[in-house]
């Protein structure tokens, strides 16, 4: 399994605080079945995490991880906020970011948890973006509220070309009562998505096996099979990628 979400870069954001912290998350994936994790810091007003900050953060724990001998490789990424669409056009157009493996691809994409912060040109952006020959992948859409308060938001959104990313926690009623309903009517809704476990820290940290086994008992086996084959499409892009630059 892979994981396309994830906060497992110690002192770096709201993740975990210590590397031991990193390196026990690190265990229970593997125990969980995971073999890649995407690590997604915030890239946002407040904790601005560019490109050149999450490469040298991601190479030291990947060296971690192979001298505490656990079998869990780290890519890159980087979740990224937008709020005003002009600004996040210039720091993508300079090459600033760091998208989904550090490819070009995918990038994951977060709105802003207020409401009047949301940008107006949303749509456009997504476009913007597409045309670029990029995928976003819109995090957690379950978990912002006004996305069910205002049901014609998220499918311009979707038929704009993103993806959406729904967190395994927010199906185990880990988040609340309203995020558990959005994230089943989502993921019957709209094909194009995956799951992720959005993890930054040991009591926030359910891995994805309790996600796809949710999928399958409450939706169908053949949605949980779908979910986690996108999600290894997205990986297997972006090995092929490295071992061609690599080669």
């Amino acid at each position: 399994m892979v994981d396309l979400h994830c906060h497992i870069l110690p002192q770096v954001d709201d993740g975990p605080t210590t590397l031991d912290e990193s390196l026990n998350m690190a265990r229970f994936f593997v125990d969980d079945g995971i073999t890649h994790v995407v690590a997604t810091p915030h890239c946002h007003r407040y904790v601005h995490l560019l490109r050149a900050d999450v490469l040298p953060n991601v190479e030291k724990l990947n060296r971690e991880l192979k001298s505490a001998n656990i079998p869990l490789k780290i890519l890159p990424g980087s979740e990224i906020q937008v709020t005003e669409t002009a600004a996040y056009c210039r720091e993508f157009e300079a090459g600033l970011y760091c998208h989904v493996g550090d490819g070009e691809r995918f990038t994951l994409l977060e709105f802003n948890w207020l409401r009047e912060l949301y940008p107006r040109d949303a749509v456009e952006l997504i476009r913007w973006i597409r045309d670029r020959g990029m995928i976003p992948i819109l995090a957690h859409p379950e978990r912002h509220d006004y996305f069910s308060k205002e049901p014609n938001l998220l499918p311009p959104l979707v038929a704009a070309g993103a993806w959406i990313q729904i967190t395994v926690d927010s199906l185990l009623g880990n988040h609340g009562r309203d995020p558990k309903i959005a994230g089943e009517r989502l993921l019957q809704a709209y094909p194009q998505s995956i799951l992720a476990t959005d993890a930054h820290n040991m009591k926030r940290c359910s891995g994805l096996s309790a996600g796809y086994a949710w999928v399958q008992k409450n939706i169908s086996p053949e949605r949980a099979d779908d979910l986690r084959k996108r999600a290894d499409s997205v990986i297997a892009d972006l090995l092929k990628k490295l071992d061609t630059s690599v080669n």
